[in-house]
């Protein structure tokens, strides 16, 4: 009884350090982490966590400079490191508008400091970030990269990293992130705006912050003079925030995070011309065809030599030019794996003999054009970064595009990234629901890719069982659209064909006699597959246990939750056909089969039919899976979840084999 009363007591403890743990007040006094920040080894909202953000602030003040206004904004950032993964956290960046310290054109960093505390033998040693730990890098000719390293990082440090930025693009405020990567203990975003300027703000995510408004008076320096003026402050604080992991079957799941937006309306300030702010997509369009490394990289064809040579403008049918015309920019411009917005100019890039996609993009539309072929950019925010807000309009929203090509009424797609694929065959993270088409003299206009991609599988496997369950299979496989483009990078990227096959073997827990393709080198809308291999099924006695669909149609189901507040996306749309026949051996009969399944989603969007029959010593199986979108909400997660869960089920099921009596 004593033992169960002890057992109670130290729960009771436990649970009180945890409540206590959790209800604690942050630290907010910078330079001095407590002494409870150094000893802790877990956090308690979440154990797994391998570091946890224990406070951050931000603020950002409005003040002038030269005559003009502009936005500082101010932030401290205290981690602890909780696991060896979480050391990656002494290492940052910081990305900004940097244009030769162009008045009213760029951003500088003004402040940039981070120090490592850890508790040695009881003392607590600080080690500072040396100048030598920070670097920059030009990214191209308006952004500016530094990175930095805090030294001495170590499971149980804490960090304090310090950051002052000051922006002449007073008039656009970046969106305020309250979630990260790793969850977050406490934080806050203060902003004091000038009575001049009429901010939209909007708050967007899953957990509310708490918000206060208040009209203060603000004092800012103006050659020599104060301008005195009422202000507004904002304020929002988070508590307890869940990390923003990686999730399965999302691109992005950081655009789903708690966040603050601010979009300025209007700007009335005395003595000056009151202005709209409230940009729309056609103030998009006009600044960047009127930007010299975006419309202005547009007009002058490259490569015209190479063309003629090649007898490209005597190619009649007009996607069969511009294929011809993307080989060839290929064959002398290879993708640096970057992908951008800006592009360089096309001398430049042709004497590297590699650039980002958007350098290859001007270019390709350049050569298109010069052939007689309609050609622009389509502008986009890549499904990596998130959803781009229609709502939204900004150049902020958006990072790269493709070229959008017109043969006759319709458009296709294509992109300088592309090393495996063909016109219409985009990367998975460009098949995006909005993008916009744009060029000098043309009405701009939205346009969906997500559809685009389709890949398609079609296999038949004829095989003869064998009574010790080994099984000789030939395998005639056709690969359309994405797949065939996925198997063109995996034959690409193996160091030797026989590495490849080796792969392809294990994948397919078999031993491949002989394996030939066609079509899989270069660029192309499919590739052919023929195998002639050998699987071990698993026996016992007289009984055989044969799995039909061992193509690994469904290898797994990534979605393991048992609910989500975050939505699914698939990598493309896919239809997947395998038939089985396999002729079994003499002597032996199907003691059991799987039990049909037919499913489809209410709208049809998802679908699958698993079917199998013996029929004269013959078993016929035939799988057939359909994912006719990519993006499905949080409310449509069971349904998905639960087709998948199904779908996978089944495809684990085995036809019993017997010896007959």
């Amino acid at each position: 009884m004593k033992r169960i009363n002890l057992l109670i007591i130290m729960l009771t403890l436990c649970l009180f350090g945890v409540l206590k743990a959790q209800t604690l007040e942050p630290n907010l006094k910078w330079g001095k982490p407590t002494e409870a920040e150094l000893t802790m080894t877990t956090y308690a909202p979440d154990p797994d966590a391998e570091a946890v953000v224990l406070c951050s602030q931000t603020e950002m003040r409005y003040d002038l400079s030269a005559g003009n206004f502009r936005v500082t904004t101010y932030e401290k950032r205290r981690i602890k490191v909780l696991k060896e993964n979480g050391k990656s956290y002494a290492n940052g960046a910081i990305t900004y508008q940097y244009n030769g310290h162009r008045i009213g054109h760029c951003e500088e960093l003004i402040k940039l400091k981070a120090t490592a505390y850890n508790l040695v033998d009881g003392k607590v040693v600080k080690t500072k970030m040396d100048n030598d730990m920070i670097s920059h890098e030009d990214v191209n000719k308006l952004t500016r990269l530094t990175k930095y390293t805090v030294p001495q990082v170590t499971v149980g440090t804490v960090i304090e990293v310090e950051t002052e930025l000051a922006s002449d693009y007073f008039t656009s405020i970046d969106d305020w992130h309250a979630q990260s990567g790793i969850p977050v203990y406490y934080t806050e975003f203060e902003i004091t705006v000038p009575e001049y300027f009429i901010f939209n703000i909007d708050e967007r995510g899953s957990y509310r912050l708490e918000r206060t408004t208040e009209t203060v008076t603000m004092s800012l320096s103006l050659k020599g003079a104060v301008l005195r003026c009422q202000g507004q402050r904002y304020r929002f604080t988070g508590h307890e925030l869940p990390a923003l992991r990686k999730t399965s079957m999302l691109y992005a799941p950081q655009s789903y995070g708690q966040r603050v937006s601010m979009e300025l309306r209007s700007v009335d300030i005395p003595g000056n011309i009151v202005r709209n702010f409230s940009t729309s997509w056609e103030d998009v369009d006009k600044r960047l065809l009127d930007n010299e490394d975006f419309g202005g990289r547009l007009g002058k064809s490259p490569l015209k030599a190479e063309m003629l040579a090649a007898g490209i403008a005597e190619i009649a049918d007009p996607k069969e030019r511009a294929m011809a015309i993307f080989k060839l920019l290929k064959d002398h411009v290879k993708w640096n794996e970057q992908y951008a917005l800006y592009g360089e100019s096309a001398g430049k890039v042709l004497k590297e003999r590699t650039g980002s996609n958007a350098s290859i993009n001007f270019m390709l539309i350049n050569m298109l054009s010069d052939a007689g072929i309609e050609a622009y950019p389509a502008v986009l925010r890549s499904r990596d970064r998130g959803f781009l807000t229609v709502t939204r309009a900004s150049i902020k929203e958006l990072n790269t595009f493709v070229v959008a090509l017109k043969a006759g009424d319709t458009y296709s797609f294509i992109d300088g990234s592309i090393e495996d694929g063909w016109l219409d065959i985009l990367p998975d993270r460009l098949l995006v629901d909005r993008a916009r088409i744009l060029g000098k003299g043309k009405t701009s206009e939205w346009v969906d890719l997500s559809a685009l991609s389709g890949a398609r599988t079609q296999s038949m496997v004829v095989a003869q069982l064998q009574p010790d369950g080994t099984m000789v299979a030939d395998v005639q496989s056709r690969l359309t659209g994405s797949e065939a483009a996925l198997l063109r990078r995996d034959f690409r990227m193996a160091s030797d064909s026989a590495t490849f096959v080796a792969q392809l073997a294990q994948e397919l827990n078999c031993e491949i006699e002989s394996l030939e393709l066609t079509e899989h080198q270069g660029l192309g809308v499919n590739v052919g597959r023929k195998m002639h291999l050998i699987k071990h099924c698993d026996t016992a006695g007289d009984m055989i246990y044969l799995n039909p669909w061992f193509l690994n149609v469904l290898t797994e189901n990534p979605l393991t939750e048992e609910s989500r507040t975050l939505p699914v996306e698939f990598p493309h749309i896919s239809t997947e056909n395998l038939n089985t026949q396999v002729t079994l051996p003499e002597g032996y009969v199907v003691e059991e089969v799987p039990q049909p399944l037919t499913m489809k989603s209410e709208d049809g969007t998802l679908s699958c039919i698993i079917a199998t029959v013996a029929n004269n010593g013959v078993l016929s199986s035939r799988c057939q899976l359909q994912v006719n979108k990519i993006f499905f909400t949080p409310k449509e997660y069971p349904v998905v979840k639960n087709f998948l869960d199904e779908v996978y089920k089944r495809l684990q099921d085995v036809v019993v084999i017997k010896k007959a009596l």
